[in-house]
C-alpha cells in the first residue's frame, strides 16, 4: 500500500513537470514571435533572423559591448559583422577582423579615411555593414585586405604621431 501510494505521487510530480515544460516551451515561441515582430514591424521575413551581444575586456581594463547581426533599425536587410580593432603600436599597424561568412572576396568593398573604415558585402544571400570609428588614425592609402574562411582581415598603417602636420622652417 505504501508503495503504491509513493508511486502515484511520482506520477503525479511527473505529470506536473511534463506540463510545466509544455507551458515552458509555448512561452517561449510566444515570446520569439513577440519579440520578431516588434523588431521587424508588419512584415515577416522568412530568412533567419540573427542578433546578439559581444562582451569584450580591452587591454586598458575597459569592458566593452558590442551588437552584431541584423539591424533592428530601419530593416534594410544589413547585418553588422562582429569586429574587433587590435592596434600594435611596435609594428605600427591598426587590424580590423570582420566575421562575414556566406559572402565571396568579390562582394566586399572596403572604403576608409583615417578615422573611419566602412566595409560593405553583398550577395544573394547575405548582406553586411559597417561602419566603424577606427582606435587611432591610419594612413588610408595602406590599407590591405585578406578574406579567408568568413574571416575579413584588414591591415593599415598608422599614421605617423611625431609630426604632426608640422614642418621645419629655414630662416635665412
Amino acid at each position: 500500500m505504501v508503495n503504491q501510494v509513493s508511486e502515484d505521487r511520482r506520477k503525479d510530480l511527473r505529470d506536473m513537470l511534463d506540463e510545466l515544460d509544455e507551458y515552458i516551451e509555448n512561452f517561449q515561441k510566444e515570446m520569439e514571435e513577440s519579440v520578431k515582430k516588434s523588431i521587424l514591424g508588419a512584415k515577416q521575413s522568412v530568412k533567419p533572423f540573427v542578433a546578439g551581444f559581444s562582451f569584450n575586456l580591452g587591454p586598458e581594463g575597459k569592458p566593452s559591448v558590442q551588437t552584431f547581426g541584423n539591424s533592428p533599425i530601419g530593416g534594410d536587410g544589413f547585418r553588422s559583422p562582429i569586429n574587433e580593432q587590435v592596434v600594435d603600436e611596435k609594428s605600427g599597424t591598426l587590424r580590423l577582423l570582420l566575421e562575414m561568412p556566406g559572402v565571396e572576396k568579390e562582394d566586399i568593398r572596403v572604403e576608409a579615411t583615417e578615422d573611419t573604415a566602412v566595409i560593405t558585402a553583398e550577395n544573394e544571400g547575405r548582406k553586411y555593414r559597417a561602419e566603424l570609428g577606427l582606435k587611432s588614425p591610419v594612413r588610408s592609402d595602406s590599407g590591405r585586405a585578406e578574406y579567408k574562411n568568413g574571416i575579413l582581415e584588414i591591415s593599415f598603417s598608422l599614421k605617423d604621431k611625431a609630426n604632426k602636420g608640422f614642418r621645419k622652417v629655414n630662416v635665412v
